[in-house]
């Protein structure tokens, strides 16, 4: 009878030739079932402006979306900020905290693009203009038509990036 070599370089060859196939056989099944970042999730549910957008810009489209975004309500809740204030606009005299519908719809500092938000959203949508200002920012992510005006809105200024020092 002739046994198995056991010696520890045998060992080592198999082992590794065994993790050779297991990665060759994931990297296929990797490649026929679409598991790559940009595919995850179920067919038709992938919102294409985002997805074909800049990392940078999406990362910022999705925490926004979730509600991760770095605001000062997330902040302060975390122990990064002592107060809750808008650091783009000071606050503007207002006792309101920063939070989305505060950005989308208050801050002074963005008191322009947030006109041309709200106008591409109105035109994306059929909505009104004065009624989009009123729309809940949950809303307004829930409607795949406004996503080029949030993008675009976005680009426009620097809110939901990590405050300045």
């Amino acid at each position: 009878m002739e046994r198995p070599s056991t010696s520890a370089p045998n060992r080592a060859r198999r082992i590794s030739e065994g993790r050779s196939a297991a990665k060759a056989k994931w990297e296929a099944d990797k490649c026929s079932k679409h598991f790559s970042y940009r595919l995850k999730g179920n067919t038709g549910t992938k919102r294409p402006v985002p997805m074909t957008s800049v990392k940078s810009l999406a990362t910022r489209f999705y925490r926004l979306n979730c509600g991760h975004a770095p605001t000062g309500v997330y902040l302060k809740w975390f122990g990064h900020r002592d107060d809750n204030k808008c650091w783009w606009c000071g606050g503007g005299g207002r006792t309101a905290a920063q939070t989305r519908e505060y950005h989308f719809c208050h801050c002074s500092r963005w008191r322009d693009q947030q006109t041309t938000l709200w106008k591409a959203v109105a035109k994306a949508t059929g909505w009104k203009v004065g009624r989009c200002r009123h729309v809940q920012i949950s809303e307004l992510f829930s409607v795949e038509e406004c996503d080029q005006a949030v993008m675009d809105f976005l680009v426009a200024t620097e809110v939901w990036m990590f405050p300045p020092k």
